[in-house]
């Protein structure tokens, strides 16, 4: 019986937490959401996949210093096709840390040719809010 009882008050716990806290979402984004401005509370976790081929020499550049997020993973993904040379993906994924307003800027192209201007330019900018909490009324003002 006690721990029909434990178990109830851990449900009714996490319904009212669920109600009361607003939850961390996962966005993801990809090329077509250049020169965008997105909207994140602290908590929200922001994956960006990106169109690259590694096989070429190019690569997007290592994102320095995003302020109010935390660079999580970085990683080379395989696109559909298998055979050498194919198109795959960039995936970047960054966790929003604090609230603020923040700007991030990618380029595309081969680390080795120091003088050659990037192939392609990818902008972001960002506002990041604190994760509003829900909260009951208890009764309704006029």
């Amino acid at each position: 019986m006690r721990s029909r009882v434990r178990s109830c008050r851990v449900v009714v716990f996490l319904l009212i937490f669920s109600v009361l806290v607003t939850p961390a979402k996962t966005l993801l984004l990809d090329d077509f959401d250049d020169n965008s401005h997105i909207y994140l509370y602290v908590g929200d976790t922001l994956t960006l996949k990106l169109s690259a081929n590694p096989s070429t020499g190019y690569s997007w550049g290592k994102p320095d210093n995003l302020l109010h997020f935390r660079l999580i993973a970085s990683k080379a993904q395989q696109g559909s096709s298998t055979n050498p040379g194919a198109p795959g993906f960039q995936v970047f994924t960054w966790h929003a840390t604090e609230p603020g307003e923040s700007a991030l800027t990618l380029n595309y192209f081969r680390p080795f040719e120091k003088s050659t201007p990037p192939v392609k330019t990818f902008h972001l900018s960002f506002t990041v809010e604190p994760r509003p909490n829900t909260k009951l009324s208890a009764t309704a003002k006029p």
